[in-house]
This record gives C-alpha cells, structure tokens and sequence, in this order.
C-alpha cells in the first residue's frame, strides 16, 4: 500500500474528491480563494491521484476547524482518513511554542462521530454535537 502524504491541497482535488463522493459542487474560485486562506492542507496520493485530502481553517492562532476531510471510496475503511486527520493535528502541534493552546474542532457528519474520536478528539455529548481537541505547546 504505497502512497505519499503531500502537504498541499489544489482546487481541483478538492473538486474531483468532493463530486465522487457526491458532496455540493463548489466553484473553482472558490477553493482556490479558500486554500488561500488555510492554514494547513494535507493529501495523500496514490498512483499520482489524490485519494484522500483534508484542511485546517482558522484564525492562525487558538482555533482551527477541519473541513474537507474525504477518502475516495474505493480507499475508505484503510485508515487514510485517520492519516489526514493525525497529520493535520501535528502540524498544528508542531508549529505551537510552549505554553501556547490551541482548539482544533469539527462538525462530523452523521455517523462519523467515532471516526474522530479515534483520531484523538474528544466528544461529550452532553454538551455539544461537535469534537474536539485542545493542544499545547
């Protein structure tokens, strides 16, 4: 199973991965104004296609939000996801000096609660929908 984690997401990954998995279409400009403005991008290719990808959006500071976490489905349930999600949360952890926090949440779809948890963030119900993690530098 080999495959290459690339730090850089384009606009048209995005697209392809999103209409495979037959999420809203959202516009070229789109994407490449908003990968513009993330703060970390992540795929993994395999074959040179881009088979699973993700982002982290926010203020550059102590909040962050994943968004477009997708594995194409002839790859799901292979832990590419998990991959996405963990190499996402060390950058962020890496570039964090000490005594520094940082909030890294997401608004998992239906059913994908556990998916997040495994990947280390927390979930109380009680108290929200969402998961979430708090790192520290």
């Amino acid at each position: 199973m080999e495959f290459t984690v690339v730090k850089d997401l384009k606009p048209n990954d995005i697209i392809n991965l999103r209409e495979v998995l037959g999420w809203k279409r959202i516009s070229y400009n789109q994407f490449e104004k908003g990968l513009k403005n993330t703060m970390y991008k992540i795929s993994i290719q395999k074959d040179g296609q881009v088979i699973a990808c993700g982002r982290l959006v926010g203020d550059y500071s102590c909040k962050g939000l994943l968004s477009d976490i997708m594995v194409h489905p002839d790859y799901q349930k292979k832990g590419y996801g998990k991959i996405v999600v963990t190499e996402l949360v060390k950058m962020v952890q890496d570039s964090l000096k000490k005594g520094e926090l940082f909030q890294i949440e997401a608004m998992p779809t239906a059913g994908n609660t556990d998916f997040y948890v495994k990947c280390g963030l927390k979930c109380k119900h009680e108290n929200q929908s969402g998961v979430y993690v708090w790192l520290e530098g």
